[in-house]
């Protein structure tokens, strides 16, 4: 049976010692014989209740603990390499720096709420509350593991998300392509890419869930694809295919636009074995000849949907090498040039007399550069001219590949499609959109019928007949 008692020191305090039914004993010392005596009956009461928590566990640091619970949490299977990417980023960088060399037993809810607050002035809230979300955890842990009284998180309010003046007043920048906008998009893509962005708009696919198709898991004549191998790339927890995505919800099937279609068939060779990825890479690097399909990337994905964004605004950006070179010569020497004066200045391997004329006359045709003709049998006088800028994206506030996907979602509820129809084809748990609360128990009773499916596919193909127009005439 426990017991407990109080005895004083040579030196004057009180120290209260106890031996508990495991064989285990300890002791802690006050100043006082009240404060001794205090201590002691809420140790026997919190005994009897089964709530005692031994104080010497609580001197354990911080980083110590992490390092114990990371050890546990993150040999769950369930676990995506993605989200123990971001989870070891987070206690890394923004949780052990602060609370590393500290006890538990010290950590308060002063102490956390200060570090919020610190941690808000350096981070957005998305971040904030990842971070407090994984301190929250680990905190919890120690809770169950009797290491602490209570975790001090939960009565830490969270911080609320910051206002954005611009968005209540309809000022703010959109993510969401419009057709014609997307078409616009497709223009300024390397040819290569644009099934790619074709697909990602036309399905709202995550850029995993593109890269990661494969050839048996679209059927062409049913105009219908599959979700379920997903491609994942998480830094030093490895990259590569899972053989289903991180959620339940993210295995679905979608049905295909006759554009998304068209772009599939565009994309598989033939004699494909069924295991065959869908979207390859265009190869021509790392000693991989141009045009060997080769895997794809998120980060080089992401890569050509901001180079082709960058493309839409700036002219330049879609010249070609020599024209490049030429460009760069003409801005340089000044207006009044002529075609023999501006050889002379390029460096490395110079290009013919008749490679700089043909890079000229594509020059004046985009729009930057002016042809003055001389007379009396001279070549004509070539002068750079300010380029034109296409402003069709600047109302938009892009990020990435992801922005299709916002997209998609975006035409189909704009075409009236029922919401719970969108969460499904997204690969969303649902239930939450927009403020429309539907019950868990009311989805079994509702069902995606062929009809609603031909209405997606319709608003889709409108839409993407505007883009793939504007695309033409770009």
């Amino acid at each position: 049976m426990a017991s407990a008692g109080i005895r004083k020191t040579p030196t004057g305090r009180y120290r209260v010692w106890w031996r508990l039914d495991d064989a285990s004993q300890g002791s802690q010392s006050f100043d006082t014989r009240d404060q001794a005596r205090d201590f002691k009956h809420d140790l026997l009461v919190r005994l009897a209740r089964g709530s005692w928590v031994d104080p010497r566990l609580g001197k354990q640091a911080f980083a110590t603990w992490a390092h114990e619970w990371w050890e546990v949490w993150s040999t769950d299977p369930d676990r995506s390499p993605a989200t123990l990417q971001a989870t070891e980023g987070r206690l890394r960088r923004y949780l052990l720096p602060f609370f590393g060399q500290r006890q538990l037993r010290a950590i308060t809810v002063s102490l956390v709420r200060r570090w919020q607050n610190e941690l808000r002035g350096t981070v957005g809230h998305d971040t904030v509350m990842a971070c407090r979300s994984v301190l929250n955890r680990i905190l919890q842990a120690a809770e169950d593991d009797r290491r602490i009284d209570a975790n001090p998180v939960g009565k830490v309010p969270a911080p609320k998300p910051p206002v954005d003046p611009a968005a209540l007043l309809g000022r703010a920048k959109r993510r969401t392509y419009s057709p014609e906008e997307f078409g616009r998009l497709l223009a300024g893509a390397r040819p290569f890419y644009r099934d790619h962005l074709l697909c990602l708009v036309g399905t709202g696919l995550r850029a995993g869930e593109l890269l990661g198709l494969r050839a048996h898991r679209v059927d062409l004549a049913a105009r219908r694809l599959e979700v379920l191998e997903v491609r994942y790339e998480a830094g030093k927890f490895g990259r590569g295919y899972k053989d289903r995505p991180k959620s339940a919800t993210s295995i679905r099937v979608i049905p295909l636009a006759s554009q998304v279609a068209d772009a599939i068939a565009r994309q598989l060779p033939n004699d494909y074995p069924p295991s065959t990825l869908v979207f390859a890479g265009p190869g021509g690097g790392n000693r991989v000849p141009a045009g060997i399909r080769t895997q794809l990337s998120q980060d080089n994905l992401r890569r050509a949907y901001r180079a082709a964004v960058s493309r839409v605004g700036d002219p330049t950006a879609i010249l070609a090498y020599t024209p490049n070179r030429v460009l760069r010569a003409l801005r340089d020497a000044g207006p009044g040039q002529t075609s023999e004066a501006l050889r002379s200045p390029i460096s490395g391997r110079r290009p013919t007399l008749g490679t700089v004329h043909d890079a000229l006359w594509q020059l004046e045709g985009a729009g930057l550069a002016a042809r003055q003709e001389v007379g009396n049998g001279e070549p004509p006088r070539w002068s750079p001219t300010d380029p034109p800028r296409d402003d069709a994206l600047d109302n938009l506030k892009l990020h990435g590949p992801h922005d299709l996907r916002h997209t998609f979602s975006t035409w189909l509820e704009d075409a009236g499609i029922p919401a719970r129809v969108i969460d499904e084809l997204m690969g969303h748990a649902g239930g939450h959109r927009g403020g429309r609360d539907s019950s868990a128990i009311g989805l079994r009773y509702r069902h995606t019928t062929p009809e609603m499916e031909a209405r997606v596919v319709t608003a889709i193909e409108q839409r993407l007949a505007i883009s793939l127009a504007v695309a033409a005439r770009t």
